[in-house]
């Protein structure tokens, strides 16, 4: 795994207090606080964190200038990207990451954000995911943020990202949109509202192979692609199928799996997401393209 060696004691005992690998992480230690992603895996080395204004391309499209002069969550020495001139920015700003998920299923995402001091920033956010070569953004289960003064209130602690994004060698965009003009006090944001972000960070299980749950239960799925129903080998080892779409629905849901053909006639071609559970509760997930 690739690390960025450049943050606190703290910070590296509370990411390896998980129990899952972390796959990219923007932490803004003192001694490194910039855009530059602080943890990741090797695929993820120079992601950075950006704040934009409209859809990139758009002529009203612009980047928003980030200070990380500002303390961050963890309190001195550690920072935090802070950034100001967000009035009438609801649905229109955000900040956002870029991410690979190449080898990795089960995905939680963590955040911390706080709406400014004397010049109240933005309450109201929810965070949405995108799929490279996608334009449309998704809404993240369980994803809405309010903000306060504080860096307890606006968090979010390792919600679930969904399966669309599992297993991507593209990347996946994760935003956090402003979702409307009032500020933490209940007032209107000013230009001088300050909204502030700190500890994004995606961990997820590493997948041991493409179609394995285990070094003794080997899962072979087949046609891949397919066009009318598939064929699941050992299907003994498992408990629970579920295959979802790309925009994170469960399209199939079979609880008692008794039979090694799952039918899939009359699903939309395109890339599905086939997750599988054992009885013991571990889980692995496979991509079927369906033609």
């Amino acid at each position: 795994m690739f690390y960025v060696f450049s943050f606190s004691f703290l910070v590296l005992f509370s990411l390896n207090s998980f129990s899952q690998d972390t796959i990219a992480a923007w932490t803004f230690p003192s001694t490194s606080a910039d855009s530059l992603i602080d943890i990741s895996i090797t695929a993820n080395a120079n992601r950075y964190i950006s704040c934009e204004y409209g859809t990139y391309g758009a002529p009203t499209y612009f980047a928003i200038p980030i200070d990380y002069t500002s303390n961050g969550s963890l309190g001195s020495p550690d920072k935090c990207a802070k950034v100001v001139g967000l009035d009438n920015g609801a649905d229109s700003v955000c900040f956002i990451v870029k991410f690979k998920t190449t080898g990795y299923n089960n995905l939680k995402l963590y955040s911390k954000q706080s709406g400014g001091g004397n010049n109240p920033g933005p309450r109201d956010f929810k965070v949405q995911y995108k799929l490279s070569g996608t334009s449309t953004w998704i809404d993240i289960p369980n994803g809405t943020v309010v903000c306060a003064n504080d860096w307890t209130t606006g968090v979010l602690n390792g919600i679930d990202l969904p399966a669309a994004c599992f297993d991507q060698s593209s990347n996946v965009s994760v935003r956090w949109l402003q979702t409307s003009n009032t500020d933490i006090n209940g007032g209107t944001v000013t230009a001088a509202g300050i909204s502030k972000i700190d500890d994004i960070i995606v961990i997820g299980d590493l997948m041991t192979g493409v179609n394995n749950l285990n070094n003794n239960d080997l899962l072979n799925v087949f046609p891949n692609p397919s066009s009318g129903d598939f064929h699941i080998e050992n299907s003994g080892a498992i408990n629970d199928i579920k295959i979802f779409n790309v925009l994170g629905k469960c399209v199939y849901n079979n609880e008692q799996v008794n039979e090694e053909l799952i039918n899939i006639t009359g699903f939309e071609k395109g890339i599905y997401f086939v997750q599988f559970t054992k009885f013991d509760n571990s889980s692995s997930t496979v991509k079927l393209i369906v033609k």
